[in-house]
């Protein structure tokens, strides 16, 4: 892949779906970086990023029920990960997948999500297009 699988009209979506996402695995799930990196190798985001709009279209609720994974979405914030953080994570790599059309599996074999959770300051002070390059340029992807 090496342009982007779908039009620029799904990008908004797709970060505001992926950081409720990111924000409900760690309101729900023990091992947050394991569920993260589960589901950027997943089969249904394999879907995503070839821009089926059957796969761009669910929600977070049926992504994860896709995995078998049960939500409360009444859950207390997690106290233990900063979701800010997460949002900041499920748009990097909302962004490298969709603008340089890198497979999201690929992305997260270079970048784990506990080194881009790392990786946020000083990271976030940038631009997410910024931001993006630099990560993409220290990783090789």
């Amino acid at each position: 892949m090496n342009k982007p699988a779908y039009d620029v009209e799904y990008l908004e979506s797709m970060k505001r779906k992926t950081r409720y996402l990111f924000k409900l695995i760690a309101r729900n799930c023990e091992d947050v970086f394991g569920t993260i990196e589960k589901y950027m190798r997943s089969t249904y985001r394999k879907y995503m990023d070839m821009g089926n709009p059957l796969y761009l279209n669910k929600t977070p609720k049926q992504i994860l029920g896709s995995m078998n994974i049960k939500v409360d979405l009444h859950a207390e914030i997690s106290e233990k990960y900063d979701e800010f953080r997460l949002e900041w994570m499920a748009d990097i790599y909302t962004y490298l997948q969709w603008n340089f059309g890198l497979w999201s599996a690929d992305i997260v074999g270079k970048i784990l999500p506990e080194d881009l959770y790392r990786k946020y300051n000083p990271l976030h002070e940038t631009s997410l297009k910024n931001g993006a390059w630099k990560l993409k340029e220290i990783y090789g992807l």
